[in-house]
């Protein structure tokens, strides 16, 4: 009798662990079935050189209006499904499993999948080859020859440049001097091959995502936050499957917050933010923040002299990777050329009714009213006696969400990537809406891949899907919450 009660015991004991661990099968099964069709099409065509960017599972261009449709259905339905057992892991976490190391090691299978994935909602990597290939093989500085202009002069049919979508052809680059080096670097590893140059790529971010994970464990020392980055389908998938530079900024922002609060080191910490300012200019955002939380003990005077030093460590770090590239102050014009554009934002509205001029004019008055309210917040925050590491983010999410959302004039989807290195310090609800954001940015594209365009006007939908969307996954997740 008591041999059967153990029985019993030890059978329901194994179902319920079948059952805790399900989420992992259903997320392990569903990144799967994302990367089938990639591992088809390289297996039958042996490159990505003909490949279109735009996203159709079955790797075949859909001819009528039900074959697109089914395509954004398709693809609904697996980000869905992925970012439902991905909540649930979260929430499972403790049962799921027994050690940091199983959680690495579920990381590390997940992300080389979604590394394995052709890049299909986004060019930008061929235009990051591109650019850096100009420099590497043909010598051009690229802040001042497009890769359309060497094409042209050189009258070449040259592989490398072909992939880079018609509109960046004849733009200069528009990331910052360090971001370049770094494509220089990977391009020239390639030898001129297109695929060799893609894995490569790949390859950087795939070892950086996992970078991210070690360090994003070390800073927070909590497992759940470890999940919450290093699992998260959207960072898989636009960091490693469509291999945006983003995920570097990730990098040197968590750099910069560790050697900050575990280190105690802030010049490190300066450094590491003039880093990922050298690719994208909103790094410099953070910077007063992680400065005026590492002087929140010193006297007034001290904290004016530490604001002179790292100012002029910032400086010098960033006109350092300029002087490689500076010419003239030309080589400044990519930091506004994206300006210019306008999509996915209040701006296109505006843009579409009002004269160019009006426009501009709105926009600058707009960044002129957020310089001061954040110059406002800075030095609050600097004479402030006693502040928390979390009281500082908590102002810093407020102005990089306002900067992200409103003033940028053509949003994308992996922007929000931008809010993952702060995240973990924020109230639950906060971070459930950055996670929520994360979803929705996601299925807002099957506008796109339903309707078969990239019209500038879809951004507006795109705009409202996402914030359904965003609604959507925190109805669902409270509902988990509550059972």
């Amino acid at each position: 009798m008591m041999e059967n009660n153990k029985m019993e015991g030890k059978m329901k004991e194994e179902t319920a662990q079948k059952k805790v661990k399900l989420p992992v099968v259903i997320f392990i099964l569903a990144s799967i079935a994302f990367v089938v069709p990639s591992i088809i099409y390289l297996v039958q065509n042996k490159s990505v050189y003909r490949f279109s960017w735009v996203w159709t599972y079955l790797f075949r261009l859909p001819t009528t209006s039900n074959e697109r449709m089914v395509n954004a259905v398709i693809f609904f339905s697996l980000i869905t499904i992925l970012f439902l057992a991905y909540i649930l892991i979260a929430k499972k976490h403790k049962q799921i499993f027994k050690s940091k190391k199983q959680i690495f090691i579920l990381i590390a299978i997940v992300s080389v999948l979604f590394a394995v994935i052709i890049p299909y909602t986004s060019t930008d990597v061929y235009s990051y080859i591109a650019n850096g290939w100009s420099a590497a093989h043909y010598g051009e500085n690229p802040y001042y020859v497009s890769t359309g202009e060497i094409v042209d002069s050189t009258g070449q049919n040259e592989p490398m440049f072909n992939k880079v979508a018609n509109c960046w052809r004849y733009e200069t680059v528009v990331y910052g001097p360090l971001w370049t080096a770094i494509c220089t670097i990977l391009s020239w590893l390639s030898f001129g091959n297109i695929d060799v140059a893609l894995i490569i790529f790949k390859l950087a971010n795939l070892i950086v995502h996992l970078i991210n994970c070690v360090l994003v464990y070390k800073i927070t020392r909590k497992k759940l936050f470890l999940i919450l980055y290093g699992l998260n389908p959207f960072i898989l998938f636009e960091a490693l499957s469509n291999v945006h530079n983003d995920i570097f900024i990730i990098l040197f922002i968590l750099l910069a917050i560790y050697f900050t609060i575990r280190k105690k080191n802030l010049f490190l910490a300066v450094a590491f933010v003039a880093l990922a300012t050298a690719i994208k200019y909103l790094a410099i955002l953070i910077l007063p923040f992680i400065i005026i939380y590492y002087v929140r003990e010193k006297n007034a005077k001290q904290r004016i002299i530490y604001c002179i030093i790292c100012g002029i460590e910032y400086i010098a770090i960033i006109a350092l990777f300029y002087a490689f590239y500076m010419k003239d102050l030309s080589v400044f014009a990519g930091l506004f050329m994206q300006q210019g554009k306008y999509n996915r934002s209040i701006f296109y509205i505006l843009y579409e009714y009002l004269e160019t001029g009006t426009v501009q004019i709105i926009q600058t008055v707009c960044l002129g009213i957020f310089a001061l309210g954040y110059a406002y917040v800075c030095i609050r925050l600097l004479l402030q006696k006693e502040i928390k590491f979390y009281q500082v983010i908590k102002k810093y999410n407020v102005i990089l969400l306002i900067f992200t959302f409103i003033l940028i004039t053509n949003f994308n989807a992996w922007y929000i990537m931008w809010l993952f290195p702060t995240m973990f310090w924020l109230k639950s609800k906060s971070q459930e809406t950055i996670l929520a954001l994360s979803y929705s940015s996601q299925i807002a594209n099957f506008a796109s891949f339903a309707l078969w365009s990239e019209e500038a006007w879809l951004g507006i939908p795109y705009l409202v899907i996402m914030l359904v969307g965003a609604g959507i996954i925190k109805l669902l997740n409270t509902k988990v919450e509550r059972n």
